[in-house]
């Protein structure tokens, strides 16, 4: 899970950013996170750890490169397969509720 959703994404914006160094004060990064990177869940330890990091390594690129804007972005709730992977596979009761609960309301 790291590998893919906080490593891969490290490595793919340091490399963006050394081939667009000339212009790095027209750059502008956005990061889709979620509500699970500042609170956590039970039984989704991977996917809030990974959005926290993945927030956190934004944050600070922000702050130690002043001229590239940073947005991490939260839309809420999407519609993707995760959600049917959680309602069938989640031990956690209340995990497996937010989630039906999610799809309900579209």
């Amino acid at each position: 899970y790291y590998d893919l959703n906080v490593f891969k994404v490290v490595s793919l914006n340091t490399q963006f950013l050394k081939l667009f160094k000339e212009v790095e004060d027209r750059v502008i990064i956005v990061n889709i996170t979620s509500l699970c990177a500042i609170k956590p869940m039970g039984g989704m330890a991977y996917y809030c750890s990974g959005k926290a990091a993945r927030e956190m390594y934004f944050k600070v690129l922000a702050e130690e490169k002043k001229n590239i804007r940073v947005l991490n972005y939260s839309p809420g709730p999407v519609e993707t397969s995760m959600i049917d992977y959680i309602i069938a596979e989640a031990v956690n009761e209340n995990l497996k509720d937010v989630f039906v609960s999610f799809k309900n309301e579209g």
